[in-house]
């Protein structure tokens, strides 16, 4: 079939998806961690698949998978290799900080970090530009497409504008997560965290006001008595002893409930890692694009046919970056499944994609839509933060440091 993207976003589609299996970088049967929510707890659920019935857990929830297709596009666009509009706060005050583009900020073009930002020495919140972007909807997004389209694709909200939470809200257009399926969990112990110095738990410390600490004595007797807070733990030295959490689960066994004490955070395994990503082509037509009082066909599918372009080249490309989703939870491909095309009754296509296909296909795109007319700005658009903004670091710094 049309590899181009404006073939896609015309043609009697649906949606494209990619069912891309993973396994842990330790190979099958390696241990990986989840993310843990309240209480240390993982995110497990059942799940239809292929038929049958599934025990899976979360490994990466859909805004961390948009984080991570951010984090490869702005990447990308830093190396020279893609043109991608984009915001960025400079604080050059704090090179710990270096810069905040709109693919890092949480809530992107609409986060408090530009809200309390400037361009050309005026509030940005006040500038005509913010204004624009406030504006824009599904009838008129082109301020957001020439200033920040990933925002379209990924999805955000103006929630803290002057409209407060009825600001306009963008859906994602492109959706992935990553679960474990076929999951058994796994165990973990306790321990002693061993001490190379061999600090006794019977030596007493004085802390004083500012966190310091110096030696006071030994305690001598079976039963002594010590003042709480005293013991060398509380400045990290001396042997630990690492206790376990445990939850209470009931299970299906032999068809009756059986509850069983599970320990907590002990990582799991699982048969394969599975990524779902969708890009809803019908959620891209809801779109439009004009420019000023003139609003054509040819400009909405030029702009469409680049927003798609973008998601496709954001799985393809974290593909190949590889998954380092945290500590204990590296993923790798399984083969390199095709993209799927999902017409409108339900019919599938396929076609196979790479990066460097991906970039092209990206590329052309994005040429497509600035001889079609619509707005692109290449070239990122620097705010400089507020004094206040400048301000507050400085003070979260000083309370950091337990300064006043």
């Amino acid at each position: 079939m049309d590899l181009r993207s404006l073939e896609l976003v015309k043609g009697p589609y649906a949606a494209l998806r990619i069912n891309q299996r993973l396994l842990p970088a330790g190979g099958p049967g390696s241990k990986l961690f989840p993310p843990t929510f309240e209480g240390g707890v993982y995110c497990f659920e059942q799940r239809r698949i292929d038929g049958e019935t599934k025990h899976c857990v979360l490994l990466h929830s859909v805004a961390a998978c948009a984080n991570l297709h951010e984090e490869v596009l702005l990447d990308l666009a830093e190396r020279g290799e893609i043109e991608l509009p984009r915001m960025l706060v400079d604080f050059d005050a704090f090179p710990e900080i270096g810069h905040v583009s709109t693919l890092e900020a949480s809530h992107r073009v609409f986060d408090a970090v530009f809200r309390d930002s400037e361009l050309e020495g005026q509030p940005f919140s006040k500038h005509p530009l913010y204004k624009e972007l406030s504006r824009s909807n599904a009838h008129n997004a082109t301020a957001l497409f020439a200033h920040s389209p990933h925002a379209l694709l990924f999805g955000c909200w103006d929630s803290t504008g002057s409209a407060g939470g009825l600001g306009n809200k963008f859906a994602r257009r492109l959706v992935s997560e990553i679960i474990g399926v076929g999951v058994e969990r796994g165990e973990t112990r306790g321990g002693v965290k061993q001490d190379q110095l061999g600090i006794s738990r019977n030596v007493e410390i004085e802390i004083d006001k500012n966190g310091d600490w110096k030696p006071k004595g030994v305690l001598t007797g079976e039963k002594a008595e010590r003042a709480k807070g005293t013991r060398p733990a509380e400045v990290n030295h001396g042997s630990i002893l690492v206790g376990v959490d445990v939850e209470y689960v009931d299970e299906e066994i032999g068809g009756q409930y059986v509850r069983r004490r599970v320990p907590l955070r002990g990582g799991v395994t699982c048969d394969y890692a599975l990524q779902t990503s969708v890009i809803s082509l019908a959620g891209l037509r809801r779109l439009r694009f004009p420019i000023g009082a003139n609003a054509t066909p040819e400009q909405d599918d030029a702009a469409r046919a680049v927003l798609c372009a973008m998601g496709l080249l954001a799985v393809a490309a974290s593909r190949e970056r590889g998954y380092a989703l945290r500590s204990r939870c590296d993923l790798v491909p399984d083969g390199i499944a095709p993209v799927e095309v999902v017409h409108c009754d339900g019919s599938v296509q396929s076609f196979s994609l790479d990066g460097a296909g991906a970039i092209a296909l990206y590329r052309e795109a994005v040429e497509a839509a600035k001889k079609a007319g619509l707005p692109w700005r290449a070239e990122p658009l620097r705010l400089k933060p507020q004094a206040k903004l400048v301000k507050l670091i400085e003070l979260s710094r000083v309370a950091a440091q337990g300064g006043e």
